[in-house]
């Protein structure tokens, strides 16, 4: 009996990742079933439809949204990859609180996956800006003039407050002086 609590003991770190994984899974698979009303979660006739006012309806369907669009999922692992990323390689500096490992490992991550991360969220705020409405670029004033009054080129530029640019300086050159000689 000692030799298996001996054997628990020593790889206690290894069987805690392994029962987390699996309640893990187990809640994903429960979820996932929620969600797309699968087994125990299907709808049966006389049966309420659940009210959409909960946190777990919104969460679900804020994840359901993400899913259906494959950019924001491609997005949303990316940005798990470096979260979970820099949670290992800072776990050896939190562990020991060595601020100088932390430093380093949140460094290391920085600069690898960074400027991903930084495209990612530059991205959105892009399209984030872009898709509000009214967003556009602002309608441009009339320009149009009347058919009987012909616009010239320099009464266009002086209406859009550009001035011309004086010519330039003309260079005064001498003569040669007779005899091929200059002076």
């Amino acid at each position: 009996m000692t030799g298996s609590l001996d054997y628990v003991w020593m790889h206690r770190g290894p069987i805690a990742v392994l029962l987390v994984v699996a309640f893990g899974a187990i809640a994903i698979v429960q979820w996932l079933a929620w969600i797309f009303r699968g087994g125990r979660f299907r709808l049966q006739p006389g049966r309420a439809v659940a009210s959409r006012a909960g946190a777990g309806y919104l969460f679900s369907d804020f994840l359901v949204k993400i899913i259906t669009d494959f950019r924001n999922l491609l997005a949303l692992v990316i940005v798990g990859i470096f979260a979970i990323a820099l949670a290992i390689s800072m776990y050896p500096g939190v562990r020991h609180w060595n601020v100088e490992e932390i430093g380093k490992g949140v460094q290391a991550i920085a600069a690898a996956l960074g400027g991903l991360i930084g495209s990612i969220i530059g991205y959105y705020f892009g399209e984030a800006a872009g898709s509000r409405a009214g967003s556009g670029p602002p309608p441009l004033a009339d320009t149009t003039t009347p058919a009987e009054a012909p616009v010239t080129i320099d009464a266009q530029i002086a209406n859009a407050g550009v001035v011309p640019a004086p010519p330039p300086p003309v260079a005064q050159t001498q003569p040669p002086a007779p005899g091929g000689q200059e002076g």
